[in-house]
């Protein structure tokens, strides 16, 4: 949709309204859809967790007139963030991040699914560096080394980890690309601890082709 399109179906305070109401589930994102007739919204809210992505497809294809899909969550599944991008720009619709809210880890890849992507001022968009801490097939790969290995299992866990991480890292450098944003949005990324969130200013998330429509 085009930018004024855009901004005909986000019009209304009753999005923002929505926003504020509706909770943050912790378990896993929760879409809800808001407005109908010419154009409507899914608001996604809560973590990402493994199936979201699926869910999400298949909520898209009982409402065919969805124009815009807004966020609001704290992280959660790296590569599921990747899954659901990758579902909202088959769609063909755009993303949004409404006032007052926040998009932060694995969120801030999904949001890139959009062909067109805005924010209102207040909203938020927070990256850090990926954890495999939740990768739960590598954890079970680490723990049977360390049942039959012991402490020279060290060595092993060390090279799982690395070429876990590696991967991921090309995962995320392929995505960028392929939604076209800059590779620069990487470095803020690499450079910030998983543990804290570097919020990205309104002239990096422009110059980065995050935000690219009013």
């Amino acid at each position: 949709m085009d930018p004024p399109g855009l901004r005909r179906v986000l019009a209304g305070a009753w999005l923002g309204l929505a926003c504020m109401l509706l909770p943050c589930s912790a378990a896993a994102l929760e879409f809800t859809v808001l407005g109908r007739g010419g154009g409507s919204i899914i608001f996604a809210s809560g973590s990402f967790e493994r199936g979201d992505a699926a869910r999400l497809e298949a909520l898209l294809r009982q409402t065919s007139n969805t124009h815009v899909l807004a966020f609001r969550s704290p992280g959660g599944l790296s590569v599921e963030g990747l899954e659901v991008g990758r579902v909202i720009r088959r769609a063909g619709i755009a993303t949004h991040l409404p006032a007052n809210t926040q998009c932060a880890s694995a969120c801030t890849y999904a949001f890139l699914g959009g062909r067109v992507r805005t924010m209102e001022a207040g909203a938020r968009y927070g990256v850090h560096i990926f954890s495999t801490s939740g990768n739960r097939a590598l954890l079970r790969r680490a723990e049977e080394l360390i049942r039959r290995e012991g402490t020279a299992a060290v060595a092993g866990l060390i090279r799982m980890i690395e070429e876990d991480s590696a991967q991921l890292a090309a995962q995320m450098a392929y995505y960028a690309i392929e939604m076209g944003v800059s590779l620069r949005l990487l470095e803020p990324n690499f450079r910030t601890a998983h543990s804290t969130i570097r919020w990205l200013t309104a002239r990096e998330l422009r110059d980065y082709n995050v935000v690219n429509a009013d």
